[in-house]
């Protein structure tokens, strides 16, 4: 699955090539399942996933599987 799907993201003024938004993720072992542009969509998406998972808004570096909250 594509982490980013088609979203419109903020590009982070701090860290360039990367954007801002709401990410699910899990820390061990790490997983970062996808970005949202609304911690609604992530809450929800993150509900379904179950488990260890958690949100954060964070900065995402394209290409990547790195998310720093």
């Amino acid at each position: 699955m594509d982490i980013l799907s088609g979203q419109d993201f903020v590009k982070d003024p701090d860290n360039e090539g990367s954007v801002l938004g709401w990410g699910v993720f899990r820390m061990a072992p790490w997983h970062l399942a996808r970005l949202f542009d609304s911690e609604d969509a992530a809450r929800s998406y993150c509900l379904s996933l179950g488990g260890d998972y958690r949100v954060a808004y964070g900065s995402h570096r394209l290409g990547t599987d790195d998310f720093v909250a």
